[in-house]
């Protein structure tokens, strides 16, 4: 099994939305996959629970229970939505039980400034120093137009990790998160555009997971 952690240590960076869709693209590969919402919101155990059920299937694991409850799924993959905050201990467990990392960051000075710190010390554990952990970055609501878009990857461009894709800013989103969705369940007519922007991403996945397979 392989696991995907979403982290990212401020609140509102886009994590929920990275681990839904995440988790829709490969259900929509036909792969065993579960969600693992480790966020006190609980909000992509919401989306899961609105969640029609003639889309592909997504595993919701308990909290109490995760690793029973892959094992006894015989789960390909588990995707993790991590709380805000994470740092430290908790921090380090996480680094150490994944095998790909994905780190969502809006264009804003304050998301900036709270991920430098998080940044640096993922950089630092014993998993990425060894190169057996790969990390990349998503960035979140990004709209090409404005200045911020340009002074994310300014500041970006200052880090060992790859930006692997550039996800715009879009009310699809936000009726994926109302309906239980992906952008990877809906026709083409209404996602092409996102399609494109999530092929970099999903083949950073591809790649790095076969690498580790």
């Amino acid at each position: 099994m392989q696991t995907i952690v979403i982290a990212n240590p401020k609140g509102g960076s886009g994590k929920t939305t990275l681990a839904t869709n995440v988790a829709g693209w490969l259900a929509g590969k036909r792969q065993r996959v579960g969600l693992d919402d480790r966020d006190p919101q609980q909000s992509a155990s919401a989306w899961l629970a609105r969640r029609p059920a003639l889309f592909p299937p997504i595993a919701p694991l308990d909290p109490d229970a995760r690793r029973r409850d892959a094992k006894a799924l015989d789960l390909q993959w588990r995707v993790v939505d991590t709380p805000a905050g994470l740092h430290g201990d908790p921090l380090r467990e996480t680094v150490r039980d994944a095998d790909l990392m994905l780190v969502p960051l809006a264009p804003s000075a304050y998301d900036m400034v709270a991920a430098e710190r998080f940044l640096a010390t993922v950089a630092d554990s014993k998993a990425v120093r060894q190169r057996a952990l790969p990390v990349g970055i998503v960035a979140m609501r990004v709209d090409a137009r404005a200045h911020s878009a340009a002074e994310l990857d300014d500041f970006l461009a200052g880090f060992e990790f790859p930006v692997v894709a550039h996800l715009r800013q879009t009310q699809v989103y936000v009726w994926c998160a109302r309906d239980g969705a992906s952008v990877f369940d809906l026709p083409r007519s209404r996602a092409e555009q996102d399609w494109e922007q999530w092929k970099p991403l999903t083949r950073w996945i591809a790649t790095h997971a076969a690498v580790r397979a």
